[in-house]
């Protein structure tokens, strides 16, 4: 072992083990925990809603090109939800929240409607910042025209609710 890859060694272990290591994650801790009380305070909703052909994990979808439609076309919904209530007890971080979705027509006659399409009741040892998620959606016999999805996301914990809409168009 030369003395360059000896000193680059300790130099990392001083780094990674050391009192910055420690001091560098009690503050990302703290930062954590600010989020969430900032979270818990503010009104549910959607961060992000993006109709996508593709989902394939956090932040990584394709989104759709327009809002033109065709029968029979998959559409998937990507969603970050934001200001989902954590509750904090005894070392645990917990989310629970659901979602319905409704596609009505322009003058908002419900042509279909799904509660709880998607539930979520997470609890882990760690807080959880990045939540995100999608459903699918076939639109099966729809007549061309202009119609809206809507998408209703329940905080079960926080007792409060948020909803987005889509407006899009059925075409031949």
């Amino acid at each position: 072992m030369n003395i360059r890859t000896l000193l680059s060694g300790l130099l990392l272990a001083g780094i990674l083990g050391g009192p910055w290591g420690f001091a560098q994650d009690d503050e990302v801790s703290r930062l954590k925990e600010r989020i969430i009380e900032i979270q818990n305070y503010e009104s549910v909703g959607f961060r992000k809603f993006i109709p996508s052909s593709q989902v394939k994990s956090y932040g990584s979808y394709v989104p759709l090109a327009d809002n033109k439609i065709r029968q029979g076309d998959v559409i998937f919904f990507y969603f970050e939800p934001k200001n989902v209530f954590t509750k904090t007890a005894g070392g645990t971080y917990e989310n629970h929240y659901t979602l319905d979705m409704t596609i009505q027509t322009e003058k908002q006659q419900v042509l279909y409607k799904k509660e709880t399409i998607l539930e979520v009741h997470d609890q882990s040892s760690s807080p959880r910042l990045d939540l995100h998620g999608y459903f699918k959606f076939t639109l099966e016999v729809i007549a061309p025209g202009k119609y809206l999805v809507k998408a209703t996301i329940h905080d079960k914990l926080k007792g409060q609710s948020g909803e987005i809409t889509w407006p899009f168009e059925v075409v031949k």
